[in-house]
């Protein structure tokens, strides 16, 4: 799914909050965006045609929820970076990212607990196999 930033911007509200009224939508990008109503109107309605974003009927308004959530959103387009940039290898992301970004304590807690437990899953033998001893 192709999602511009501008319609990322609508989506970040949708997560935040929904379902909200095509109005609410209006008046909370107009707080952090210089666009107009029609602009926004006009992403609102890109992201109906991508299924990126559902409608239902509520009287004489509609209200506007995500179709996909941010999780899978920020997966599906971490992995096509992943996949162009550093040829599918997750690990040379990581490599690449540690080397050049400055973290938390706590990220750096969060990441550690995280390669843990993936060394742990991958290190245990799936069911009813027996670990070479």
């Amino acid at each position: 799914m192709n999602i511009s930033d501008a319609e990322l911007e609508l989506l970040k509200e949708l997560w935040v909050e929904s379902p909200l009224t095509s109005r609410q939508l209006v008046d909370r990008l107009r707080t952090r965006t210089q666009w107009g109503e029609p602009t926004i109107k006009t992403l609102l309605l890109r992201l109906l045609r991508k299924k990126a974003v559902r409608r239902q009927s509520q009287g004489k308004s509609f209200l506007y929820s995500a179709a996909i959530e941010r999780d899978e959103y920020q997966y599906t387009v971490g992995r096509s970076m992943i996949d162009r940039l550093f040829d599918g290898l997750a690990g040379n992301f990581l490599t690449c990212l540690v080397r050049n970004e400055a973290f938390r304590p706590e990220e750096i807690e969060e990441l550690r607990r995280l390669l843990d437990e993936k060394a742990a899953e991958q290190s245990t033998p799936p069911a009813g196999e027996k670990s070479a001893e």
